[in-house]
């Protein structure tokens, strides 16, 4: 059976990937309430493929950007980055899950659709 578990991104810094990868093990789908950035990303990839083995054969991760950049004005931009800056993550979300379960994530630039 596949679970589904929403974390916030705070908490995802806070354990570092440490809890996601148990959860990734545990036949978890995991949504996270911000798009990680690239840094993150390839962070949890490589913690992730120290673990692939015959039960665990890896995840598929995509994120979704919420913002529109192209129809930004200046403003809008340095409004945007400042407030990124404050809270301290970038608006969207990220979905991961064994690559067992998600066959494949869809991304367009306004969804994402994952296929099981």
């Amino acid at each position: 059976m596949l679970k589904i578990k929403l974390v916030p991104y705070e908490k995802v810094k806070e354990q570092k990937f440490g809890r996601l990868i148990r959860d990734l093990h545990e036949k978890t789908l995991i949504i996270i309430d911000a798009k990680l950035n690239a840094k993150e990303e390839a962070q949890l990839i490589a913690e992730t493929m120290k673990g692939v083995s015959d039960g665990f054969s890896g995840i598929e991760l995509s994120s979704l950007d919420f913002r529109k950049k192209a129809e930004w004005g200046r403003m809008e931009k340095i409004k945007n980055a400042l407030v990124e800056r404050m809270v301290g993550k970038k608006r969207g979300i990220t979905i991961i899950g064994p690559a067992k379960f998600v066959q494949k994530i869809k991304r367009n630039p306004e969804e994402l659709l994952v296929y099981l």
